[in-house]
């Protein structure tokens, strides 16, 4: 059985270390995760694969050591954790360069602001991966270079759409009508 399990261990680290050298980021994360579940097994390898009874004073002795088996669920759960955490980069490092490619990642994701170019991190030029679009300011004074051009357009339409006396008119004549509300006993 030790050699079964010894071969399965062997596998399952193998595929891992293979997902693991790829070029894409979710096989990395599942390279991570079956080493980690190689690793699980050999630990439960290691600690042998006899029955044995719990280690329960009611029952007859020869008792199976829990340790192990402590070790192997606390592994799980955090080999959990951390594979919901490198997903989750992963995802965010999609989102920002628009491939999930590790090796054509160079630069993109963080920039140093000691880089000779001078060039730093930005949130509004996040990745070079992906081209600023130019949209036309909508005061006219020039052009908006950004990822969120068409979000500040749409944000000075909406402004323009309602006019600067008629928003504390409106706004005093709401909290005017809710303060007497309440005065009266209850609420309008």
């Amino acid at each position: 059985m030790e050699t079964l399990f010894a071969l399965l261990i062997g596998l399952l680290i193998g595929s891992g270390v293979f997902l693991l050298l790829s070029r894409s980021l979710v096989r990395v994360v599942l390279g991570l995760a079956f080493i980690g579940y190689g690793g699980n097994l050999a630990i439960l390898t290691v600690a042998g694969l006899k029955t044995a009874s719990p280690p329960l004073l009611t029952l007859d002795g020869p008792y199976a050591d829990p340790l192990p088996q402590a070790l192997i669920l606390t592994a799980i759960v955090i080999g959990f954790a951390t594979t919901a955490l490198l997903l989750t980069v992963a995802l965010r490092a999609y989102q920002v360069a628009g491939h999930a490619d590790v090796e054509n990642f160079g630069d993109s994701l963080a920039r140093d602001p000691d880089a000779p170019d001078g060039l730093e991190a930005d949130p509004e030029h996040q990745s070079p991966d992906r081209p600023d679009t130019e949209v036309p300011d909508h005061e006219g004074e020039g052009t908006l270079t950004t990822d969120a051009a068409p979000v500040i357009a749409d944000a000075h339409e909406a402004a323009e759409s309602v006019t600067n006396e008629s928003l504390p008119a409106r706004v005093a004549s709401e909290l005017a009508a809710e303060l007497s509300g309440e005065a009266h006993g209850g609420r309008s």
